[in-house]
């Protein structure tokens, strides 16, 4: 991973205070969409757990899609 300072790199500063306020900045190479910055929100990864938890079984972790298939035949 590399590790960059923000007072060291202007530009990539100014992308960032954009994605602070809320903005989604996408970074092109030749026209097409390379990168795409949006704002880490802990409401994102509350939502992301959900969703993983939704897939998975409690009593056999990972495997509800299996289960789901198993029960419909």
């Amino acid at each position: 991973m590399t590790t960059l300072e923000l007072t060291q790199h202007p530009e990539l500063a100014a992308l960032v205070a954009a994605v602070r306020q809320g903005e989604a900045v996408e970074i092109l190479e030749n026209g097409k969409p390379v990168v795409r910055c949006v704002l880490q929100t802990s409401a994102l990864l509350d939502r992301l757990a959900a969703l993983h938890a939704s897939f998975t079984s409690p009593v056999y972790p990972g495997n509800s899609v299996v289960d789901q298939r198993q029960e419909s035949r």
